[in-house]
């Protein structure tokens, strides 16, 4: 099984996003950050997983919605690497525009 890897972008953004839901319900920040969690441990083991994405240009970045977040990834042979888990809404373009 693949390596798995988790860039600090994207472990800064599961933790502001465990805050933002804190602010009104820690319980529900839990639920969420655990739900994140183990779809992301799930990756290695199915690396095809989600989509591409128009927006993006670089078409080695994979998609996987966990509702209403998305986990932006890129895999090869050996490794599985989070680059960012952000919110569905976000804009893409922007996010990964020169990457």
């Amino acid at each position: 099984m693949r390596k798995l890897l988790i860039r600090p972008q994207a472990r800064l953004d599961l933790l502001e996003i465990w805050h933002h839901i804190a602010s009104d319900s820690i319980e529900s920040a839990n639920r969420i950050s655990e739900k994140l969690e183990a779809a992301i441990r799930d990756l290695p083991a199915m690396p095809g997983k989600g989509h591409r994405r128009l927006d993006v240009k670089n078409h080695s970045y994979r998609f996987w919605l966990v509702k209403p977040y998305v986990v932006t990834y890129v895999y090869d042979d050996r490794t599985l690497t989070v680059v960012r888990v952000v919110h569905g809404h976000r804009n893409f373009r922007a996010l990964f525009k020169g990457r």
